[in-house]
Order: C-alpha cells, then sequence, then structure tokens
C-alpha cells in the first residue's frame, strides 16, 4: 500500500529530488502531495536563486508536476480549512500551510487503513513532531525517509531510480545522478542506491 507523503517545498525545490519523488509515486510506493501554496514557494525560491530565469518558466514547472500527478493536488480551501487545527503543531505562520495539507489527509481519511500521512521536509525544527504526531501525521527529513524507503524496498525503489534515469532525456549515469541527490542532502539514500 501506498504511503501518504505531502512535501515540502525544499524538498520539492531540486529537480533531482523533485523526480525521485514523482517516481516513486509512479512505482505505488507513495502517494505524493503538494498544495497550490506548496508549488507557490517552490516557484518563487526556483526564481529568487535563478534556477528559473521567470515566474512564467516556473509556472510551467509547477504545470508539469501537475500534469505527472494529478491526483497529488490539495486544493487551497482544504488546506486553510486546516489551519487551526495544525496551529499548534508549527513553529512559524509560514509553515502552517504544509502541516494543514498533509493534515487535510488525515481528516477527510483519504488513506483509510494506511500508515500515518508522512511529512517530509528539510527543515523539521519548523515543526512540533510530538504536536503533528497526535495528528495522525508522521514528520520525516527527506534522507532519512528515502533511506528507510530503499531499506524496506530496495528492488522497488531501485526501480523507480532507475526508470526516473532512463526518461532523463540525456539520460545520465547513475553515479552523475546519485552524486546530484547527495548535493540535494540525500547522502544517506544515495550510497544506500549505490549499494543496490
Amino acid at each position: 500500500m501506498s504511503i501518504p507523503v505531502v512535501a515540502d517545498a525544499d524538498v520539492l525545490f531540486s529537480a533531482t529530488t523533485r523526480g525521485l519523488f514523482i517516481y516513486l509515486d509512479y512505482q505505488g510506493l507513495i502517494a505524493l502531495h503538494w498544495s497550490p501554496l506548496i508549488l507557490d514557494e517552490v516557484s518563487r525560491a526556483l526564481v529568487e536563486t535563478g534556477r528559473k530565469k521567470t515566474r512564467a518558466q516556473a509556472r510551467e514547472n509547477e504545470a508539469r508536476m501537475n500534469g505527472a500527478l494529478p491526483n497529488a493536488m490539495v486544493a487551497t480551501k482544504d488546506v486553510q480549512a486546516q489551519f487551526k487545527a495544525v496551529e499548534s503543531a508549527v513553529r512559524s505562520a509560514k509553515d502552517m500551510h504544509v502541516a494543514a495539507c498533509a493534515y487535510h489527509l488525515v481528516a477527510t481519511n483519504a488513506y483509510p487503513n494506511s500508515a500515518p500521512v508522512t511529512l517530509v521536509s528539510r527543515n523539521i525544527k519548523d515543526f512540533r513532531k510530538d504536536a503533528l504526531a497526535k495528528l495522525g501525521i508522521a514528520l520525516q527529513k527527506a534522507d532519512d525517509f528515502l533511506d528507510a524507503l530503499c531499506a524496506s524496498h530496495p528492488t522497488e525503489v531501485g526501480a523507480a531510480f532507475q526508470q526516473f534515469r532512463l526518461d532523463i532525456a540525456i539520460q545520465p549515469e547513475p553515479e552523475v545522478l546519485l552524486k546530484r541527490l547527495e548535493r540535494d542532502g540525500l547522502v544517506k539514500t544515495a550510497k544506500r542506491l549505490f549499494d543496490l
């Protein structure tokens, strides 16, 4: 059964990490979710850092993500409806929309009989882990989450990584993609994938 996952903007920022998460969804290991608020945060960061030259290019990136996973989107109104419920689980109001996106999946019982919804972020200090757990949300760093997924489902994760690599136009060697994951902070994950 797929693990429901909400990825914070800092996880979706890097193309390589974002691609791996999308292909893990394709493989059926996770059910990846985001909201317009999360995607807007990604787009702003891509433009501010120069990875995308214009806001229009960043919006095209959003459209490709939504095209890749048409069921990933959690509507803004649904996220906003959960702000009060998650208020005590975040350390800053700027992070409330991410926790609220995850809690929407819990509150609507979107994944009955499944593992808790996992909120994956690079900055777990922005959230209160115990408070999220009480709401049915497991908070994890991206590297820890992916490393554990590799350990429990090595064949499936390896297949997702391979398909992702082959679908990139230039089909980089596995080592090139692993180096990119390392640069993204996915050190344990890259090592485990290398050992597969």
